[in-house]
């Protein structure tokens, strides 16, 4: 499936679409590591799944009744149901998935002990992209105030690959030389480095769209030789 699961900005909607004690709210479709698939009912609200390092999943066959709790090694896949045919599907995957963004120090960081659910956001024939909450901590000079506001950290997944790697953590604050951090983050897509050198994507449209890129790295990327 080939398309752009969720528009960005429109990530949390899907969060509360549905009143608490409506069931189908929380009836999932999992599906186990050994290829099980089976339906069953959440036993939280879908806000709680507003942060980030998300482990587990806890999934009982009758809705508010006694619920097993299954770990990333055990669930791969967990689909809430009530929104497969809405226009943003809510989808968790577990992916082993980078602890932070690269920098100059770490151009390749450590992946988290176990997979975590990712919110599937991009599902193409070479990449997948996936997006998980994340708090931005933003410090203004004048007047001298830390602000924090609840976003999302974003992934790659190419075909080849085993660990979703970290390519953006949105954020309110000022950015220095964003080109330039461009073409860090995407350095494993030439053809994207040189669209950001002829300005064909720019630090404005990346920013205004972080998951703009996932189609165009589905599109030109190269596998490994």
């Amino acid at each position: 499936m080939r398309k752009l699961l969720a528009i960005i900005f429109m990530l949390i909607i899907g969060y509360t679409a549905f009143a608490d004690d409506n069931p189908e709210a929380y009836k999932v479709k999992v599906t186990k590591a050994d290829g099980t698939v089976f339906e069953g009912y959440n036993d939280t609200k879908f806000e709680q799944y507003l942060k980030p390092k998300v482990t587990s999943v806890s999934i009982s066959s009758e809705f508010k009744g006694p619920a097993v709790k299954y770990s990333s090694d055990e669930v791969k896949r967990v689909e809430f149901i009530a929104l497969t045919m809405d226009s943003i599907p809510m989808i968790f995957e577990a992916v082993k998935a980078q602890t932070k963004l690269p920098n100059l120090f770490s151009k390749n960081p450590k992946p988290y002990k176990e997979p975590v659910f990712l919110r599937l956001i991009y599902d193409g024939e070479n990449v997948k992209g996936y997006a998980m909450p994340y708090t931005d901590h933003t410090f203004t000079h004048k007047p001298n105030i830390m602000t924090v506001h609840y976003t999302w950290r974003y992934f790659y997944l190419t075909k080849d690959s085993d660990v979703a790697k970290t390519y953006w953590d949105d954020t309110d604050g000022i950015v220095p030389n964003m080109k330039k951090v461009m073409k860090f983050y995407f350095r494993e897509f030439p053809d994207i480095v040189k669209m950001i050198d002829n300005d064909e994507l720019t630090p404005q449209m990346f920013r205004e769209n972080p998951a703009i890129v996932l189609l165009l790295m589905d599109k030109t990327y190269q596998p490994k030789p």
